[in-house]
């Protein structure tokens, strides 16, 4: 993954047509919770597709995992100054206290309790903030916050516009 992320070469990349893209297959499973994209039109940032798309899928998928029935995942993006922002939300039960960095260890998890042991490696999060970073952008994570009370998880990435 070090050699393709270092040696191809980036493409313009609209992130509006990916994200309602994926938003759209993700809600075609109807047991699912909802996925509701609010994104521009247009938000195009210079990257390897592919790479991208494997990070979406994988902060969605792990949001849909966390959210419970009659919970929704969000999510949402806009320019910032030089910078795309991506944030993806869900109504889970956040993330636990002093572990928003450790998430990103290789081979950390924490999942839900209804999940047989050995269904994840630990090792999306991980990838994905390394391909965040080959971006020369930022990938991040804490919780959503409402009235004082955990309501879920935010991670937010940063990608530069050029």
């Amino acid at each position: 993954m070090d050699a393709e992320l270092s040696g191809a070469e980036s493409e313009e990349v609209n992130l509006g047509v990916l994200l309602t893209t994926l938003g759209e297959l993700y809600n075609a499973d109807v047991d699912g919770p909802p996925v509701r994209v609010k994104v521009p039109d247009t938000l195009n940032v210079p990257a390897l597709e592919s790479r991208l798309t494997q990070v979406f899928r994988n902060l969605i998928s792990n949001a849909i995992t966390f959210t419970p029935e009659g919970g929704e995942v969000r999510v949402n993006a806009w320019c910032d100054k030089n910078w795309a922002v991506i944030t993806i939300e869900d109504d889970g039960p956040g993330i636990p206290p002093g572990k928003e960095e450790a998430i990103f260890n290789r081979f950390y998890t924490e999942r839900p309790a209804t999940e047989k042991f050995g269904q994840h490696s630990g090792l999306g999060l991980s990838i994905s903030k390394r391909i965040i970073a080959a971006h020369n952008g930022e990938l991040s994570a804490q919780n959503r916050m409402v009235d004082g009370a955990v309501k879920g998880a935010i991670f937010t990435i940063r990608l530069p516009l050029d």
